[in-house]
């Protein structure tokens, strides 16, 4: 009697694709540099450098860079040839990274499955520069090549291709290429997202999709914020003060709207895992 094929489950996991959601961070006593950036677990450390360089703006490639283990304190040295599934495997894991005098922080801020659409590298937010202005378009132009604007939008409902012109916050685009909203959803939609968003005004609808695509990042909530708010000021949204519009204030004007995201598991404490969330996203956004 032939013994059946058992299968380690937690083997196959691991041996699935992802993309890791790392903060970079270099901190000094007159200023903070910060990317946030989602990455292959299977690129190399010396394809994350390449990245690295784009989304830090570093033009002098003579300049020496290395990566290093980090335990409480920084480690040995690692490899360059070796993938970063090696080493930043769960939230919380950490490498140090030097390129020239500057010294960095590497931390895993979120992990989730990846299909073969998905960017191999995107930058998805970040704050301060070495050099020029922080320009997160820019960035991803260069980390994702030239996209094909009006076909990925052509996916996407109305009033969303609407806030993404008319923000001009095009680093959804490879975003939403990622997400493939060609693809049907894997269960039946849950029949809450037909009634959403549930406000009618221009303003809370606007709030409304931002706020889903800033979700759609998959970044923790700060992240998720950071990103809602800097989309709400590209549209000119404002409190009547003319004072920038801070999440949880936008959030209070779409609260039926909230409370249904939350309440199907797409935000909040008792959200799904990682790709039951993208579903719900993909749901939402595509037409």
């Amino acid at each position: 009697m032939t013994t059946p094929d058992v299968i380690d489950l937690e083997t196959a996991r691991l041996r699935r694709q992802s993309t890791a959601l790392l903060q970079i961070a270099n901190i000094r006593a007159d200023g903070e540099v910060h990317r946030h950036v989602g990455v292959s677990s299977e690129m190399t450390f010396a394809e994350l450098h390449g990245v690295l360089a784009v989304c830090f703006g570093f033009t002098d490639e003579n300049a020496p860079w290395r990566f290093f283990e980090h335990h409480g304190a920084r480690g040995a040295r690692i490899d360059p040839h070796r993938r970063i599934k090696d080493y930043l495997t769960k939230p919380g894991y950490t490498v140090d990274y030097t390129w020239g005098l500057w010294d960095f922080n590497i931390q895993v801020a979120d992990s989730y499955p990846r299909d073969a659409d998905t960017p191999r590298a995107l930058c998805v937010g970040g704050s301060g520069s070495f050099t020029e202005s922080f320009d997160i378009s820019a960035i991803n132009a260069r980390l994702t090549g030239t996209s094909t604007i009006t076909s990925v939008l052509a996916q996407a409902r109305p009033e969303v291709r609407d806030v993404v012109q008319r923000s001009k916050v095009f680093d959804f685009i490879p975003l939403l290429q990622a997400v493939d909203l060609d693809r049907a959803p894997a269960p039946a939609p849950d029949p809450c997202l037909r009634r959403l968003p549930r406000e009618v005004t221009m303003q809370s609808q606007d709030i409304f999709w931002a706020y889903v695509l800033a979700l759609t990042c998959m970044g923790e909530e700060e992240l998720t914020n950071s990103v809602f708010e800097t989309v709400l000021e590209a549209l000119g949204w404002t409190n009547e003060d003319g004072s920038a519009l801070k999440s949880h204030q936008a959030l209070e004007l779409i609260a039926g709207s909230y409370r249904d995201l939350r309440g199907i598991g797409a935000c909040g404490p008792a959200r799904k895992a990682p790709v039951d969330r993208l579903e719900i996203y993909r749901a939402l956004l595509r037409k």
